[in-house]
């Protein structure tokens, strides 16, 4: 009797384990995705990384928690694996090699700014692992023939494009323009496709020069925009810099009729850092929270707005929604793909038409997204969309600092 019972008790048991075993969570049963990502933690791009793994993280939280990505009739959790490239373009090549090598990650997805993303995508084309990113827009990241590229910003040349369109509205519109740029891939990039921008719609570019990638020194080229009496400051670089230009622009007097940056006046920290010294400064961005675009992930743009702010406590731009792009494009060309093999997931991903929270999703034969920029303005320390659409009428010229 007592062998019988203790038979009738390992048998529920293991009815019980075989039971648990089939409601556990994919993950737990080890269906799991593993992306790679070699991103800035630390170092002078790491401000803007931090948008990046924020929008990475809420992607794969919100994937997993309802379903997680389906391949055939299995359903896989998505797991990323990170590593901190320190903002060093050789550290984060070696790092996307350790990744694909040693971690044996699927996929993977991009880091901060153009001058890293071109080294890590030559390592994803070697090795032909599929590489979405929403960090570099460099016309030299997608022309190199690499197949395994898909970046979601739209091309850098054309960053001021909308805006140098809105000059044409003004009365009377400006004549003088000063293109400042750092000596990155992206910020060169800017610069030569706004120069001949410019120059084919009548502006005279008075002031064309470069300045050092992370300079803090920006009086020389203010004196001379000063001196010149330029009309607008066109200013290509990253976020540090735009806050030092910025403060110097005021410690000198320095005001021209309009300031525009392609990175910074986006950003909560900017706004935050600068206070009421940001008030009327310009910038561009590939989206903004005033957009209401269907969702894939989330129903549609403002539903997404409103948990980001809840979760990080900081209001979302144009770097953290081209992240959330990233994730969503990598679930639905898997899913399209219907297998995790990286040829057949990239050629899902060339081919993919997707309504995301960033917008519609299509890419170029060269992997760079089709789309354009709008122009931001910030306005009550608050960054809204001034042109094309008008969520509110732009403030123009730039009441002087003092």
């Amino acid at each position: 009797m007592r062998a019988l019972g203790r038979n009738l008790l390992l048998g529920v048991l293991v009815l019980g384990l075989i039971s648990f075993f089939h409601t556990i969570p994919a993950s737990a049963a080890g269906k799991v995705i593993k992306v790679g990502c070699a991103i800035s933690f630390t170092g002078g791009k790491s401000r803007s990384g931090k948008l990046y793994r924020d929008a990475y993280d809420m992607a794969v939280e919100t994937i997993n928690k309802t379903g997680g990505v389906k391949v055939g009739n299995d359903s896989y959790q998505l797991k990323i694996i990170y590593y901190d490239d320190k903002s060093d373009p050789t550290e984060s090549s070696r790092l996307v090699e350790k990744l694909i090598v040693e971690d044996k990650v699927n996929f993977l997805l991009g880091p901060y700014s153009s001058g890293i993303t071109i080294p890590d995508s030559l390592v994803a084309m070697r090795y032909k692992i599929p590489m979405i990113e929403g960090g570099g827009a460099s016309g030299k990241i997608f022309s190199r023939g690499n197949k395994y590229i898909f970046g979601t910003l739209p091309p850098a040349g054309q960053y001021f494009k909308s805006t140098l369109e809105m000059l044409k509205t003004f009365s009377p519109p400006p004549k003088t323009v000063a293109i400042l740029y750092a000596d990155d891939k992206f910020d060169v990039s800017v610069a030569k496709g706004t120069k001949k921008l410019a120059e084919e719609m009548g502006l005279q570019v008075a002031l064309y020069e470069k300045y050092a990638e992370g300079a803090s020194d920006f009086n020389t080229m203010l004196t001379k925009i000063k001196a010149q009496q330029v009309d607008v400051v066109l200013l290509a670089g990253h976020t540090e810099e735009s806050l030092n230009f910025a403060q110097q622009a005021k410690e000198l007097n320095v005001c021209p009729k309009m300031i525009s940056m392609t990175v910074g006046p986006s950003e909560a920290d900017f706004r935050k850092s600068l206070g009421k010294d940001a008030e009327h400064i310009f910038g561009v961005a590939s989206w903004s929270t005033q957009m209401n675009f269907k969702g894939y992930l989330y129903k549609d743009t403002q539903e997404f707005v409103k948990l980001f702010k809840e979760k990080f406590n900081y209001d979302p731009d144009y770097h953290n929604a081209s992240g959330i792009a990233d994730v969503a494009i990598l679930k639905a060309a898997i899913e399209k793909a219907g297998t995790l093999d990286p040829e057949k997931v990239r050629d899902a991903i060339a081919s993919i038409s997707l309504d995301t929270i960033y917008g519609h999703v299509e890419f170029n034969p060269n992997g760079q997204i089709k789309g354009t920029s709008v122009v931001l303005q910030i306005l009550g320390g608050e960054v809204h969309q001034v042109y094309p659409s008008k969520e509110k009428e732009p403030v123009y010229p730039f009441p002087c600092w003092k």
